[in-house]
């Protein structure tokens, strides 16, 4: 959770095999550029342009985050396109399941529901945020394991929130 402009993001990463491939192939290119330098002894272009492309990968990659608007609008900026964000009506929101590492929201339209990977606290602010919201109608479940992880979720005043 950060707070840039006034605006607090909460950080989020996609699906697992997802984020692994990913940062698998935005570090692959310092790797070829640190190997390009080793063969030469001068600072070539293509080793240039591959550290170049490595600082843009990991930067994009940085650009996953969700942003709760004043409005009713859910503001969940894509990694994979910068600049972008796609929108989500907070009210069409049926279902937020969380667990230990992971939440997965189910809206009106989306039956699967989209997986979000988050850190322990930024989540608990994240859920915390969208549940006080007057816009939001749906329900709020653990899944997983009852233990120490979830006292921060359980012992909150929200009438909202069920255990599974």
């Amino acid at each position: 959770m950060i707070k840039i402009f006034g605006k607090l993001r909460y950080h989020w990463q996609p699906e697992l095999s997802i984020t692994i491939t990913y940062w698998c192939l935005s570090i692959a290119p310092i790797f070829i550029s640190l190997a390009l330098l080793y063969e030469n002894t001068k600072i070539s272009k293509s080793s240039f342009i591959l550290f170049i492309i490595f600082i843009v990968l990991v930067w994009i990659g940085f650009q996953r985050y969700f942003e709760i608007s004043d409005d009713k609008d859910l503001l969940l900026s894509r990694g994979l396109v910068p600049g972008y964000a796609g929108k989500t009506v907070i009210s069409s929101i049926s279902k937020i399941k969380i667990s230990k590492r992971a939440i997965i929201i189910y809206t009106n339209h989306n039956v699967k529901g989209k997986i979000f990977y988050m850190r322990k606290w930024p989540k608990k602010y994240f859920v915390d945020t969208l549940t006080t919201n007057s816009y939001f109608q749906g329900e709020v479940e653990l899944i997983g394991h009852i233990d120490h992880y979830f006292d921060s979720y359980s012992n909150d005043k929200k009438s909202k929130l069920s255990q599974i």
